[in-house]
C-alpha cells in the first residue's frame, strides 16, 4: 500500500451538496410535520392529561431524531484532512478501547479488545484513524439499539493483514444483507431504521483513502462473531 493515497476523491463536491440538501429537506420534513402536528394538539385545553404525556414523549421522540441529524451534518461538515505520520496503531486501538468500554458495557454490550505485544507503526493520522474507528463502534451501537438480542457481542482486533496494520471489528448483529458491500459506502445511503442521513460509512471510507489506506466490509468463513465484519487498512511504516 505505501505512503501515498490509493484513491483520489472525485471533485464532486457540488452535486454532493445538492444531494444533501434534498436530502435534508426530505428527512426533515416528516419530524417537523409530526412536531409541529403534537404541538397543535397540546393546545387544545380539553386534551386528557394521559394524551398530553403522549403528544409529548412523541415531541421530544422526532426534536431528539432532528437533533441527530444536526449532529451528522456538523460531522460531514468538518471533515479533516488528515497530517500522515507514523504512529502505533495497537497503542491507538487500546486508547479508544479504554475511553468506550464502560460506556457500551453499560450499554449491555460486551466489548473485547486484542492488540499485538509490539508496538505496531503505520502510515497514516493518529487522530483520523481514531476518528473513523470511534465512527464504526457508534454504528455498531445503533444497530445493537434498533436489533435487541439476548446477546450483544463487540471484538476489535489490531494486527498485520496481507503486510498492512488493520483494525478489524466484528459484531454480533444482524450483519449486511448481501449484495450492499459497495453500496454502504455511498452517500446518502443508510439501512438503519431511526434514519439518519447515510454519511457515517462514505466519510471513513474517504478519510480511510485520504491516508492511503481502505476501509471495506469483509466477508470471510468462520468470523469470530456472526454479525458485520469491517476493517481498516493502512501501509506499515518504513523505519
Amino acid at each position: 500500500m505505501g505512503n501515498q493515497g490509493i484513491t483520489k476523491l472525485d471533485d464532486n463536491s457540488g452535486e454532493i451538496m445538492a444531494r444533501l440538501v434534498a436530502r435534508i429537506v426530505h428527512d426533515f420534513n416528516n419530524p417537523l410535520a409530526a412536531i409541529i402536528g403534537f404541538a397543535d394538539l397540546l393546545r387544545n385545553p380539553s386534551v386528557a392529561p394521559e394524551k398530553k404525556d403522549r403528544y409529548v414523549g412523541r415531541i421530544y421522540e422526532q426534536a431528539s431524531k432532528l437533533s441527530l441529524m444536526v449532529e451528522n451534518m456538523s460531522a460531514f461538515s468538518s471533515v479533516p484532512t488528515p497530517q500522515n505520520g507514523r504512529f502505533d496503531l495497537g497503542r491507538t486501538v487500546m486508547d479508544l478501547y479504554a475511553l468506550k468500554v464502560d460506556g457500551l458495557r453499560t450499554a449491555g454490550i460486551r466489548f473485547e479488545c486484542e492488540i499485538p505485544d509490539e508496538p505496531l507503526h503505520v502510515f497514516g493520522d493518529r487522530a483520523v484513524t481514531s476518528r473513523v474507528v470511534n465512527s464504526l463502534l457508534t454504528n455498531v451501537e445503533q444497530v445493537f439499539k434498533e436489533n435487541p438480542s439476548s446477546e450483544k457481542e463487540l471484538l476489535i482486533r489490531c494486527s498485520v493483514v496481507d503486510g498492512t496494520g488493520s483494525v478489524d471489528l466484528f459484531d454480533s448483529g444482524p450483519g449486511v444483507t448481501a449484495g450492499t458491500e459497495e453500496t454502504i459506502f455511498d452517500p446518502f445511503v443508510s439501512t438503519r431504521r431511526s434514519g439518519g442521513l447515510g454519511l457515517g460509512l462514505s466519510v471513513s471510507r474517504s478519510l480511510a483513502e485520504k491516508m492511503g489506506g481502505t476501509l471495506d466490509l469483509v466477508r470471510e468463513p468462520d468470523p469470530p462473531l456472526c454479525g458485520a465484519h469491517f476493517r481498516l487498512r493502512l501501509g506499515l511504516h518504513k523505519d
